[in-house]
């Protein structure tokens, strides 16, 4: 049996230090990988900040454009004008700069750029990951001051939006810009025209020290209006040679023109039928009692021509401005809607922006005239998907679809270029929801 042989001890304490330094090794990996998914983490943590309080931002400018008191001036729709001067409100006090402006230019466009006005939307001082507060840009359509523009189902957003290749995703000289952009501008860097950021007092309401730049575009120059493209874009932008370099650090959320909208068409419907179901009711116990009727409607043919008082015997038509004949067919109902409470299409927002795109249909039961009102023969009232038991209907256009046009007088009174299956018959029946295509129209009936 042969003796065994030790290893020489030069071996073994090689072999010692071979696997000292393999569990160095071992261990400064998991050291690494656990930096890295630390890191990464903390990016998360980092976006999801950030973009939350990006979504909070826009719930709220999207809450402060359907909610206006419609007792003032206001329009459905109406954004706010940016911050100016970093006070968390609209506008800002320098004189003859307290406006978005209507005019193309730098200086009036620059005006439709600033911070989120906090204070104004009712939010706390909500800013990025990075500490910084928020910026935003207003489309001329829709700023509240001063106005450019009718605003309605046909509006269109105007502002240009691109992704991190520089690529249009939102065209604002097309029909797909955007109506409003907020931005979290993350922490200062050195920008793509050789600006190193600075957010000392004297640059507080410089955007070129808080927003990025690429080559096709730059987040801190908005030109909406003579340049139709010149609008923003969406970081994080990568270095080309180095991926691990972000050479723009902006972050946007947009509204856009169909998230606006919705919001919009469902508050001027509910604020007509509010007016109709208020009218209906009026009573003041003394000379007029509508006695749950509902005014004529201007016909398509009057009020395309700009006549919007009441038709005679017009089942079907537009909110009228006026209501004589049906006062002149029953001298107790009320010819102008001023004693109406909780009403307000005498304003200017509803005149100057929606009556166009706003219809009624009274059914027979309810027209003006005297006597008992009632739905329990079918043939006098009014049909919405198939229930036919209903008393007046609005019916809502939304933006024209397919071959729709509304340029001419002509084209105006016709129902057709507004609405769409049944509720573009004039008829008695109306739908609600439908399986055509295209179909926008809201409706709200009672």
């Amino acid at each position: 049996m042969a003796a065994s042989r030790a290893k020489p001890k030069g071996m073994a304490q090689r072999g010692i230090v071979l696997i000292g330094l393999l569990a160095l090794l071992v261990m400064g990996a998991l050291a690494f990988l656990v930096g890295q998914l630390q890191t990464a983490g903390m990016r998360r943590d980092q976006d999801l900040a950030t973009l939350q309080a990006l979504a909070q931002a826009k719930d709220a400018l999207i809450a402060y454009a359907v909610s206006v008191d419609l007792s003032g001036t206001k329009r459905p729709g109406d954004l706010p004008c940016p911050d100016r001067d970093n006070d968390g409100k609209a506008g800002t006090t320098v004189p003859l700069v307290t406006s978005c402006g209507n005019a193309a230019g730098t200086t009036f466009q620059v005006r439709r750029l600033g911070r989120l006005p906090w204070l104004d939307l009712g939010l706390p001082d909500i800013r990025d990951a990075s500490g910084e507060r928020l910026w935003y840009a207003v489309s001329s359509n829709f700023k509240e001051n001063t106005r450019a523009t009718t605003l309605n189902s046909d509006s269109a957003g105007t502002i240009t939006v691109r992704d991190a290749n520089g690529n249009i995703i939102f065209d604002g000289s097309a029909t797909t810009g955007v109506v409003a952009v907020i931005i979290a501008p993350g922490s200062p860097l050195m920008r793509q025209d050789g600006l190193q950021q600075d957010r000392s007092a004297a640059n507080v309401n410089d955007p070129r020290h808080y927003l990025d730049n690429i080559a096709s575009e730059d987040n801190a120059d908005f030109d909406e209006i003579t340049t139709k493209t010149n609008g923003f874009f969406n970081g994080p932008v990568r270095n080309a040679v180095d991926p691990k370099v972000i050479v723009a650090n902006d972050r946007l959320i947009v509204i856009t023109r169909e998230e606006i909208m919705a919001a919009m068409e469902k508050r001027v419907a509910a604020e007509v039928m509010a007016c109709l179901t208020n009218y209906a009711a009026y009573n003041d116990g003394g000379a007029f009692n509508n006695g749950g009727r509902y005014p004529w409607p201007a016909s398509l043919a009057t009020s395309a021509a700009g006549n919007y008082d009441d038709t005679d015997s017009t089942l079907f038509g537009r909110i009228p401005d006026l209501m004589l004949n049906t006062a002149a067919t029953n001298a107790a109902m009320l010819s102008a809607w001023g004693s109406v409470p909780n009403c307000y299409v005498n304003g200017n927002w509803f005149k100057n922006n929606w009556r166009e795109q706003v219809f009624y249909a009274v059914a027979d039961a309810y027209k003006p005239g005297t006597g008992a009102t009632s739905c329990l023969t079918p043939a006098n009232c009014l049909t919405v998907d198939s229930v036919t038991n209903k008393q007046v209907v609005v019916v809502m256009a939304g933006r024209k679809v397919g071959t729709q046009s509304r340029s001419s007088a002509g084209e105006k009174a016709q129902a057709a270029q507004y609405l769409e299956a049944e509720n573009a018959l004039v008829g008695t029946a109306f739908v609600a929801k439908s399986s055509a295509s295209p179909f926008n129209d809201r409706v709200l009936y009672r």
